[in-house]
């Protein structure tokens, strides 16, 4: 077998919270026309991508939409920790969680992948407010397997279908996906930490690995489609998903997004982008990205590009090539996107 790579590098965007939108986005707003010169440079770039898309642009006040493979469900990566996002400032507006209670940080080495708290020692105690900062914009896995459990993934699961989301699905923290995503599914498995990962023999049990990779692609634990996630983001912005002060703070955590290497990267600078990424590396590449591009007119274009690769388990140097091209692919998403709506003046 060839490599068994990490999963869920995911990271993520800008700095200050967003300042409120001039004409506030009506919560009866949906999109009701398609641009057909926006769609057609999309699908340009897109064509040129190696691997599968799916990209959905909804403009807010202008509702318009625009798409490529819009409807088909993919792996959202970390892309999910933004639905447990909502649910968690949901459970802070009814009084059940305070964003200041404090949480004793432990077991650092039980989690994989992205984030800083499984470097850090045990007896920290991070706010949830914490958690939920550091669940976006370094992408935590720990932070977000720790407030998942808080919020629960019934309850999470719940808030999307209230919302209208009917296609996307939390079913799984980081630690279960990531475990999935090595094709260790078989419940001996189940409290494996990246030091038995290390030391597995996965060329002794390569028929059981990729076996178990594809069932767990088949299922698609985690998923979304590109133009629900829009509409979660456009929920978010219109105060449909929380009210005043849980907008302004998830748009605010949202836009001190730390990797800023995709939507936004060819966008003029100072530029807000809200955003949240996601990245997995097998069993197949995934390079995604979802969020609101503040335009200088003070309207919000939504933008959700999500992508992935048709080949299992690839040697480093072809994971590595894929994710280039698939950041390059998402940032010119972006930059088609922000010129489009750019270059028209607010109606």
């Amino acid at each position: 077998m060839r490599r068994i790579a990490p999963l869920l590098l995911c990271l993520l965007a800008l700095a200050a919270a967003p300042a409120p939108s001039r004409s506030a986005p009506s919560p009866a707003a949906r999109p009701s026309s398609r641009p057909a010169a926006l769609e057609q440079r999309l699908r340009a770039v897109v064509a040129k991508a190696h691997g599968v898309w799916g990209v959905s642009v909804r403009h807010v006040e202008r509702r318009e939409s625009a798409g490529v493979r819009e409807n088909d469900r993919f792996l959202m990566a970390s892309v999910f920790k933004v639905p447990i996002l909502v649910e968690l400032f949901h459970q802070v507006s009814q009084g059940k969680i305070a964003l200041e209670e404090r949480v004793e940080w432990k077991d650092p080495g039980r989690y994989f992948g992205s984030g800083v708290l499984q470097a850090m020692r045990p007896g920290l105690n991070p706010t949830i407010h914490d958690l939920a900062t550091l669940m976006i914009i370094v992408s935590d896995n720990a932070a977000t397997d720790q407030l998942l459990a808080r919020v629960g993934k019934a309850n999470v699961n719940a808030r999307l279908r209230a919302l209208g989301l009917t296609k996307t699905s939390v079913d799984a923290g980081t630690r279960e996906h990531t475990l999935e995503a090595f094709g260790l599914r078989d419940p001996k498995y189940k409290d494996f930490t990246p030091a038995d990962v290390a030391k597995f023999d996965f060329q002794a049990h390569e028929a059981e690995i990729v076996r178990n990779q594809k069932l767990a692609l088949r299922n698609c634990q985690n998923c979304s489609t590109p133009s629900e996630m829009s509409q979660l983001f456009e929920k978010i912005v219109s105060g449909q998903a929380g009210d005043a002060a849980a907008t302004n703070e998830m748009l605010g955590i949202l836009s001190k997004q730390q990797f800023n290497q995709r939507l936004p990267r060819l966008l003029p600078l100072g530029v807000r982008v809200a955003h949240k990424t996601g990245t997995v590396t097998n069993p197949v590449w995934v390079v995604n990205d979802a969020g609101v591009i503040y335009l200088p007119n003070g309207e919000h274009v939504i933008v959700t590009a999500f992508s992935h690769g048709t080949d299992m388990n690839q040697d480093e140097m072809q994971l590595k090539a894929a994710l280039n091209d698939a950041e390059d692919t998402i940032a010119e998403i972006g930059k088609a996107v922000f010129e489009y709506y750019g270059a028209r003046p607010a109606r």
